[in-house]
């Protein structure tokens, strides 16, 4: 699933910085505030996708002294500052594209040619940001049937914040720019720029929310958040096809990167069993989990004998 994530980060970057100058040239020479504040959107995106990329490197590191359980956790704090710089650079600049142009009341005379440009530069980016979206959506869906989830489900509670955050990036751009396009056209229409200010807010609307989702997506994980409960069911499946084994008392399990997870549990075992037999029990066990549970990382299990 890395390679996938991977993946989608690299197409959403090459779309964000294709057009990131070519919506500030036609923002600057339209005089729209829907154009600038889109400009500043595609910016936040591609600076969002070096974040995205180190994130998925750096999480990639071996445990090690330091960080006995890996680095997977890295992958959700970088997820976390895309999450913060969509709403400080993207969603704060469009609000503020958007009041000031309200507040101001100019009028802007647009040329046929600015307006080519500006509609030009609008197409070729929903072009660009349709392909980077179809990338994450294909992603989106290989991940969600290796799990066997609905896209749906996988989107609400996948641990996988790099794939997810492409594509909220993705429908946000491919959603600002359908407004931007409305709005510039709405204000040469009817001669007033409020309509480009809506234009504006409203991408700035779009965009906290997107940053909200994120945000509080990461902040779970960040915490420790529990496996899903598929993960946390087929753990006590495994553990019930060994016949030594009685019950759990208590099982924990902690998501410690996107596709890692640390368990530790009490479980107890039948009384019989003699000290090696209950080390060969839980080798046993763990090499089980390796077969059925790729996703469990460590184990750390407290054997408890019946009462």
């Amino acid at each position: 699933m890395t390679e996938e994530s991977r993946g989608a980060v690299i197409a959403a970057m090459g779309a964000n910085f294709a057009i990131a100058a070519g919506k500030l040239v036609a923002g600057v020479l339209t005089g729209s505030a829907a154009m600038l504040a889109e400009a500043g959107h595609s910016v936040a995106d591609t600076v969002n996708q070096v974040f995205l990329l180190v994130g998925i490197n750096l999480s990639d590191g071996e445990a090690d002294e330091t960080h006995p359980y890996g680095y997977g956790k890295e992958a959700f704090f970088w997820s976390f500052l895309a999450a913060i710089f969509i709403f400080v650079a993207g969603a704060a600049f469009s609000i503020f594209e958007g009041a000031r142009t309200l507040l101001q009341e100019d009028v802007h005379e647009r040329s046929h040619r600015e307006l080519m440009i500006a509609f030009g530069v609008l197409g070729m980016a929903f072009v660009f940001e349709t392909a980077s979206f179809a990338v994450a959506i294909r992603a989106l869906f290989s991940s969600a049937r290796k799990l066997g989830w609905s896209v749906f489900r996988y989107v609400r509670h996948s641990p996988d914040l790099t794939t997810k955050t492409v594509f909220y990036e993705d429908g946000a751009a491919l959603t600002g720019l359908v407004l931007a396009a409305g709005g510039l056209a709405l204000s040469e229409i009817s001669g007033s720029e409020v309509w480009d200010g809506v234009a504006s807010l409203g991408i700035g609307i779009v965009l906290t929310i997107v940053a909200l989702i994120l945000g509080l997506q990461a902040r779970r994980l960040l915490i420790g958040a529990s496996a899903s409960e598929e993960t946390r069911s087929r753990i006590d499946a495994t553990l019930a096809e060994f016949p030594e084994f009685r019950r759990a008392v208590r099982i924990l399990t902690m998501q410690i990167g996107p596709h890692s997870v640390l368990v530790s549990g009490e479980i107890e075992i039948a009384q019989t069993l003699s000290l090696p037999a209950a080390e060969d029990l839980l080798a046993r066990i763990d090499a089980r989990f390796a077969e059925v549970l790729p996703e469990v990382r460590e184990t750390f299990w407290e054997i408890k004998g019946p009462a």
